[in-house]
């Protein structure tokens, strides 16, 4: 299953990869053979209206026109879909049926911490609309998260009907040797439904990893092209091929059209001012600070920007040491959006303020009184008594809103809509952002052909002090001439 231009692009590239970027060669992924090509999430949402001015939802119907052949993917957050709010049953109804209007097949559902309760609707919804469904379980390194925890969830999400669970290692923080009683508990748990799996290599052992993986039992594995793999996002499509082939277990990709996407997204990544990233090596004292902390690459990858954007980038490794304690004293929550936000938002003000829990960020608050779901554990008694200062310990039910009426009394107080997707763009972002949207909005075009070696004559011809250029590629012979 391909991430490059979701999961790639948010750990490395802050999400911030133009449709520029993935019109021309999507063609190519088109003929790769991938069992899904993941092209859309809240953070491509989000990034999408608010820094590159692209309509998400053109882009998605562009992206299925030029990819006719592979089935496309969408992550779902939980009870978030794509926003940061949680939203009831009828806002869920509504983006599901836009997302199989553009063309999605796959639905995947995650979330934060791993209450079914948050995604068994919209595993259902999606079921019933005719799209494939997949539950995810987010992995992290916890005394309460033991391979029994996971394979029973991982039951539990097989009696909702799902077509595929996912076991997600966002932080890469997964060991080879974990992984293998992982694994195996989840295969037996999940008996002969498709298991598949992701690791980030924030850590540098996601490769070993995805081979422990393969040879206990998970049928797909979610890589990217080599440009966007490494660093904090995933390993690359190429190298898990690889490893395929050491282990004698048959991939039904097309090698050719892999190294095609390579050497495209390396000039993409040239031309956008994108670093390359190496495979990291394992270094267990900066294994164990980041076991702390577990911040995935997506977030890790925008927490600097912020933290550079503020001119204090140098107190990172303070707000990543706090971050640590704040994850243990909140439960250990699984660090994905939104939890890691709360944890890291937390920790930054922590930091900065020079006193911890002196400011109580709303999401952290609403996370204490379980509003976003069931804690896998108790929250540490006295931080407990500084984010609920004011005595208000009740509890709330995170089921409660489901079937509230949300959208009818949206439309009457921010209509009307010319459609659901403006709608949606609508309800997931707020007045200010639409109007500066829809002010520098951008249109998009599928007749993006350039292929790196066009762009780099166009590049060169660019240059006056070239007067001629000649390129050989095999039979190919290419002569172009200025002129005085």
């Amino acid at each position: 299953m391909d991430e490059t231009i979701r999961d790639g692009q948010q750990s490395l590239w802050a999400t911030r990869m133009k449709a520029k970027s993935m019109f021309p060669i999507a063609s190519t992924m088109d003929q790769a053979g991938f069992f899904c090509v993941i092209v859309g999430s809240g953070a491509t949402f989000e990034t999408g209206v608010k820094f590159l001015y692209e309509d998400p939802w053109e882009k998605l119907r562009l992206l299925r026109q030029l990819m006719p052949n592979t089935p496309l993917g969408f992550v779902i957050r939980g009870r978030n879909i794509v926003g940061w709010k949680q939203y009831p049953n009828d806002v869920v109804d509504v983006m599901l049926e836009s997302l199989k209007k553009v063309g999605i097949d796959w639905i995947c559902v995650f979330d934060g911490l791993n209450d079914l309760r948050n995604m068994a609707y919209q595993l259902k919804r999606a079921k019933d609309l005719g799209m494939n469904a997949s539950g995810t379980l987010v992995f992290t390194e916890s005394p309460v998260h033991t391979d029994e925890y996971y394979a029973e969830k991982g039951r539990d999400l097989l009696n909702l009907g799902v077509d595929a669970v996912v076991l997600e290692d966002a932080s890469g923080i997964l060991t080879p040797d974990r992984a293998r009683t992982l694994i195996s508990a989840l295969r037996r748990a999940v008996g002969d439904a498709t298991l598949m799996f992701q690791s980030h290599s924030s850590t540098g052992m996601a490769a070993d990893t995805f081979t422990e993986a393969m040879k206990h039992g998970v049928d797909v594995v979610s890589t990217v092209s080599s440009p966007l793999a490494n660093g904090d996002s995933v390993p690359s499509t190429i190298d898990i091929l690889q490893r395929c082939h050491e282990l004698g277990l048959k991939a039904e990709i097309d090698e050719e059209m892999i190294r095609k996407m390579d050497d495209f997204f390396y000039w993409q990544a040239y031309l956008e001012k994108k670093p390359i990233y190496s495979p990291k090596r394992f270094d267990p004292i900066e294994y164990a600070q980041y076991a702390g902390h577990q911040i995935p690459g997506g977030m890790m990858s925008n927490l600097t920007n912020q933290l550079k954007e503020l001119g204090i980038l140098h107190r990172l490794p303070e707000v990543l040491e706090e971050a640590a304690r704040v994850r243990k004293e909140l439960g250990y929550p699984v660090m994905v959006t939104p939890l890691s936000q709360f944890v890291g938002v937390q920790a930054t003000f922590n930091i900065l303020e020079g006193e911890r829990y002196k400011t109580i960020p709303e999401g952290v608050r609403l996370y204490a009184k379980g509003f976003y779901g069931e804690l896998a554990a108790p929250i540490d008694p006295n931080v407990l008594d500084r984010i609920l200062w004011d005595d208000d310990y009740d509890t709330v039910d995170p089921t409660s809103y489901f079937n509230d009426s949300f959208l009818e009394k949206f439309k009457e107080e921010n209509g009307p809509f010319s459609s659901d997707e403006e709608l949606l763009l609508a309800v997931f972002n707020s007045r200010l952002t639409m109007e500066d949207f829809y002010r520098n909005r951008k249109p998009l075009d599928v007749n993006l052909t350039l292929s790196p070696l066009v762009e780099l004559v166009r590049e060169l011809k660019k240059r006056k002090q070239i007067q001629a250029v000649s390129i050989e590629k095999g039979s190919l012979k290419l002569e172009v001439n200025q002129g005085k």
